[in-house]
């Protein structure tokens, strides 16, 4: 990682002031989702596959968490370091999912600094783009059967950003806005080298309006870029949502569209449901994907959630795309031209915060 003279001089004077300050104590979180996936794939030319197995991740990633902070006057200053892991590494592999492959501290290892004029986060960092997706997909992004498998997975979003500068301002008559600034130049073909993102939020009490612009500028490839909108509505015990995106990366010189409706249901304290309908399509590579999927949630306790989901991929194109977002799994997450994809999966998900 290569910091310029300035970076590196800002690094070193937050982190002197953090050590100088008396800290207030680290504040440890976790989220583990395990369970086990039935999955079919049928049709078109590609062979069919079927599998049981054991799974990281079919609703939510895996992590674990360390964050430290102090309040200096009016400012927050604060460290967040972030491992994404599986529990379920291939023999053989030192392969650490859910961000940057085996590198450590892969999903967040920065420092932030919070006020009344906004908040400031330099390093390893969530991609701000991808908080609006998750706004407005229907079923919360989960790893089987949403809008991820498209606009990450195929729109090549990304969900973390390295090396990157983020500003979140005030929310301000219920509009909060964003920008993120990714320097960082990398060598491999496919890495981004470059990229800018931006956001603006708009809340008005049961009402959420997320839209989001990002590009980058990838190694050996054509630029990547999109933009998402995304809305959130709660009706009672519903919470209807919506999302719709229009990316472009190397494969889809003319738009990868995606777009989804459904949303959830709580039916008291410890169930609730959730589902959704999902469309993508390009004509440059004649990609056609529909997905139907749903999710049943119950509360085993506060910390402990046993899950259900259920989902339904078409591939109605001549193009092969990823059918899921979770990982890594024995089938292949490639969805030949004329394949169905189908999945059955059920798991615990413990959250501690």
């Amino acid at each position: 990682m290569k910091f310029s003279r300035t970076r590196a001089l800002l690094l070193s004077s937050l982190a002197l002031a953090t050590m100088q300050a008396y800290a207030d104590g680290p504040s440890f979180y976790a989220l583990i989702d395990g369970g086990m996936a039935s999955s079919k794939l049928s049709g078109g030319v590609a062979a069919s596959a079927s599998k049981s197995e054991f799974i990281t991740g079919g609703v939510v990633p895996t992590f674990a968490g360390l964050k430290v902070e102090k309040t200096i006057a009016n400012l927050t200053v604060g460290v967040q370091l972030e491992q994404g892991f599986t529990l379920n590494t291939p023999t053989g592999s030192s392969y650490y999912f859910f961000s940057n492959g085996g590198e450590l501290l892969n999903r967040q290892k920065n420092i932030y600094i919070n006020s009344s004029a906004g908040n400031f986060v330099m390093g390893v960092q969530p991609n701000l783009a991808f908080k609006t997706v998750l706004m407005g997909d229907p079923r919360g992004g989960s790893n089987f059967g949403s809008s991820l498998a498209m606009i990450d997975a195929n729109g090549g979003l990304g969900t973390v950003d390295y090396a990157s500068f983020s500003y979140t301002s005030p929310t301000m008559a219920g509009f909060t806005l964003a920008g993120q600034y990714v320097p960082e130049s990398r060598t491999a073909t496919g890495e981004i080298k470059t990229g800018s993102r931006a956001s603006a939020t708009y809340v008005n009490g049961d009402l959420k309006l997320g839209l989001a612009t990002y590009s980058s500028e990838i190694v050996g490839k054509k630029d990547s870029s999109g933009n998402i909108l995304s809305a959130n509505y709660k009706l009672g015990s519903f919470t209807l949502k919506g999302i719709t995106a229009s990316q472009k990366t190397d494969t889809f010189t003319s738009a990868l569209g995606t777009t989804g409706f459904g949303g959830s249901y709580t039916l008291n304290d410890k169930t609730s449901f959730d589902a959704g309908v999902y469309k993508s399509s390009s004509s440059s590579t004649n990609l056609k994907v529909d997905t139907v999927a749903a999710g049943a949630y119950y509360n085993l306790t506060k910390e402990l959630q046993f899950y259900g989901q259920y989902a339904v991929l078409n591939n109605k194109g001549s193009a092969t795309s990823a059918w899921n977002f979770a990982g890594p799994s024995i089938i292949t997450g490639n969805l030949a031209a004329g394949q169905k994809a189908t999945t059955l999966n059920v798991g615990l998900i413990f959250s501690y915060f």
